[in-house]
């Protein structure tokens, strides 16, 4: 494999739509043309649609399915959110393998995987990450906040997640508070957050992430038929993974500037209308205790508040919602 690869390919995708000559790539590059020609035979022979004309040089027509360091190097010269990140064929999860990542390090990260073998949701259920069809991602967050601010975070996320996924599909996108993604009642994301602090502060903040992207119902076990969704189901098509991840990463920036400068009152009205607890009976479990009961409101600080069947109130920072 050419050690020039990943660099070719990230000149491609700058160039996209565009041709770019071999002699381009190749000063640039500093490296002759016949080696950015094999390059480039050798990408296509891995599958890359690249058209290469005679005088007017190679285009890539389309962006690729699996995860690739030279594509993921051009989409992120786009933003500043993110210093360093990695990605892989597949882990055991990338919550963990972010934790391991952070240890030596204290870049804002993000940790990407075409499948995870062992993923984990909140209270540690199993998060079924087929290879190639959804988005498992872990986000390496850098905060300089007090505690207390944490108890939105998830919120300004959920936002966020929900805005670049109703940019694929026509259907109302829904938030479960705190931090499950809905469409038209069926599950299609849910994300982990898990803090890193020290007796002087917070010192990372790891969002786990998985969306179902490209499933079709049959990539779900039969229990799961009808309460998960994908984006293609909404969408009728295939979404690219670059392109949503993008999108992503554009709308978590502009969120997570916002949860830096903002109090969630800023955006309350939008997750509000954007959730989908109102008018039910819902079960509620917090810890050890579990009850059936009513959303009242979202207060100023992100809380629930519920009134149970029984008529007494709950003010939930955290809890798992049924319907």
């Amino acid at each position: 494999m050419s050690k020039y690869r990943d660099q070719i390919l990230e000149l491609l995708t700058d160039g996209r739509p565009n041709y770019i000559s071999g002699q381009t790539i190749a000063e640039k590059l500093n490296i002759s043309r016949m080696t950015v020609k094999k390059t480039v035979d050798q990408l296509k022979a891995d599958g890359f649609s690249i058209d290469s004309i005679h005088n007017k040089g190679h285009q890539l027509n389309a962006l690729p399915e699996a995860w690739h360091t030279g594509v993921l190097t051009s989409i992120f010269k786009h933003q500043s959110l993110i210093e360093h990140f990695q990605a892989y064929p597949t882990v055991d999860s990338t919550q963990q393998v972010a934790k391991k990542a952070i240890l030596n390090d204290d870049r804002t990260m993000l940790i990407l995987s075409d499948e995870q073998t062992a993923g984990k949701g909140r209270f540690k259920r199993v998060w079924q990450s087929s290879k190639g069809k959804g988005l498992w991602m872990s986000l390496v967050l850098r905060p300089d906040i007090p505690f207390s601010m944490l108890t939105t975070f998830n919120l300004f996320m959920s936002l966020a997640i929900s805005e670049a996924i109703q940019s694929f599909v026509t259907a109302k996108v829904e938030i479960k508070w705190p931090n499950d993604i809905y469409i038209e009642g069926q599950k299609v994301c849910g994300f982990l957050t898990e803090m890193v602090a020290n007796a002087d502060g917070i010192e990372a903040v790891i969002c786990g992430i998985g969306i179902n992207l490209n499933h079709n119902v049959d990539d779900f076990e039969e229990a799961l038929h009808e309460t998960a969704t994908s984006v293609k189901m909404h969408a009728g098509k295939n979404v690219n993974r670059y392109a949503f991840l993008e999108q992503l990463i554009q709308r978590i920036e502009q969120r997570y500037t916002q949860f830096l400068t903002e109090p969630f009152t800023t955006i309350k009205d939008e997750y509000v209308e954007r959730s989908n607890i109102w008018n039910k009976q819902l079960r509620f479990t917090e810890g050890q205790q579990q009850f059936y009961g009513k959303v009242v409101e979202i207060d100023d600080q992100g809380f629930l508040h519920v009134v149970d069947r029984n008529g007494d109130f709950h003010r939930l920072m955290s809890a798992d919602i049924e319907f």
